[in-house]
């Protein structure tokens, strides 16, 4: 499997509705009220993504839709300073639908979704952050098209199946320590700013199975990942504007732009989930998912000119990641009031797969715990609901490199996310 991408690690990132750092495990109103525990539910549209098994269960066509707003917050406290990374407020969309044909003979439903499995933009752009030899700014923007079918093997076993497509882009940035030959055989010291950006696509496969009783049942779901491969372009930009004119002509000599390539991978991953529904009006959900990021050993950003251009040997082209796998643990709750409202909440644990010695301003948040609650108001063949989850994050010592040394420090991370969406059924 390739694991050369920077990108990847962008990838997976604090985003809405998980906000973990590390991908999204939350999709629409329900999904952040009860922390993303559906596998073994997995009752609406949504299911293309949770557990496609689950789409089996549904009847007619059905169409859900969403927005979700992540607001995280990241810090890094040194030397007597704390930079703060200036996070855009990102807004990825989420659109399921389901359609289990009438006359068709046999009992499928066929389901189809588009979402964001990651989704962040992150500037760590404070003057002379001390991080800035390692990431400067990351940006990961991710869709993913589902094509699934669901089969119902009986009244209460079904399996379900999904194609995933994954396009999008991602841009990473960092500075570089530049000497330039100027006039007067003048050596200038300057910082360069280089700014990578792809393009990049893959597919995978998932595959469910789920289990409803009348008062519990339980699901499966596995993911194959997926290889991503992407190319794009680097540019370098000096921080501060060169006054000699002949450095500044060295410079553009030296950095005249480049072509990149970036192939990484989405990591595998196996959930299990059960559902008890305690009385009429109550059901809880746990499950245990397991994410293979030890896939995740090395990123590599590879160069078009080769060893003809001047950054190589930089860190940020080639980085040690050494990340672990992690077994994540969510409980969601939901009570039905009245046939109008019900109300949902749950907590999470989602540990950091990345270990202290490879910490990075790009994947420094520490390990998640996940409070959250919401709300669904339900009409006849339509439903609103409305999901908020707050993030909490262990804090991370980490040495980063610096303009002489390495430059000890903490990072400290928090999120919230907010939710709405609507589901129709005809």
């Amino acid at each position: 499997m390739n694991r050369r991408a920077l990108a990847l690690l962008l990838l997976l990132s604090p985003a809405p509705l998980a906000a973990t750092g590390f991908g999204l495990f939350q999709h629409g109103g329900r999904g952040v009220a009860e922390v993303g525990a559906f596998v073994a539910r997995a009752d609406d549209p949504s299911a293309v993504r949770t557990n496609p098994a689950g789409l089996a269960r549904l009847d007619g066509f059905q169409f859900a839709a969403g927005l979700d707003f992540s607001a995280p917050e990241d810090e890094f406290a040194a030397g007597g300073r704390t930079d703060s990374a200036h996070h855009i407020i990102q807004f990825p969309p989420s659109l399921y639908a389901s359609w289990k044909p009438k006359n068709l003979g046999l009992p499928l439903t066929f389901g189809l979704g588009l979402d964001s499995p990651y989704w962040t933009i992150e500037n760590w752009d404070t003057a002379l952050f001390p991080g800035r030899f390692d990431t400067l700014r990351q940006k990961a923007t991710f869709f993913e098209l589902r094509p699934s079918v669901a089969w119902a093997i009986d009244g209460k076993w079904s399996l379900g199946a999904s194609l995933r497509y994954v396009r999008g882009a991602f841009e990473t940035s960092f500075s570089t320590p530049a000497s330039l030959p100027g006039s007067g055989g003048a050596t200038f010291t300057s910082e360069i700013n280089n700014e990578a950006e792809s393009t990049a696509d893959g597919v995978g496969v998932d595959v469910g199975i789920q289990y409803a009783a009348s008062g519990w049942g339980f699901g499966a779901l596995a993911s194959s990942g997926a290889s991503l491969d992407g190319n794009g372009d680097l540019i370098s930009s000096p921080r501060e504007p060169i006054a000699d004119a002949q450095a500044a002509g060295s410079f553009a000599t030296a950095y005249p732009g480049d072509s990149v390539k970036m192939d990484f991978a989405l990591p595998p991953s196996a959930s299990i989930g059960l559902w008890w529904g305690f009385s009429d009006a109550w059901k809880l959900e746990g499950d245990v998912v397991w994410s293979g990021w030890s896939a995740i050993d090395r990123t590599r950003i590879e160069l078009g000119s080769g060893a003809n251009s001047p950054l190589v040997g930089e860190p940020a082209l080639d980085r040690q990641r050494d990340w672990k796998d992690v077994v994540s643990l969510r409980l969601g709750l939901e009570w039905t009031l009245s046939p109008q409202w019900t109300l949902g909440g749950g907590i999470a644990h989602e540990p950091s797969p990345v270990p202290t010695a490879t910490i990075e301003p790009g994947f420094a948040q520490g390990d998640a715990m996940v409070v959250a609650f919401g709300a669904s108001y339900n009409l006849p063949g339509l439903s609103f609901d409305a999901g908020y989850s707050y993030h909490t994050y262990s804090d991370r010592d980490a040495d980063l490199a610096g303009v002489n040394s390495p430059v000890r420090g903490t990072f400290s991370s928090r999120a919230q996310v907010f939710s709405i969406s609507a589901r129709w059924r005809r």
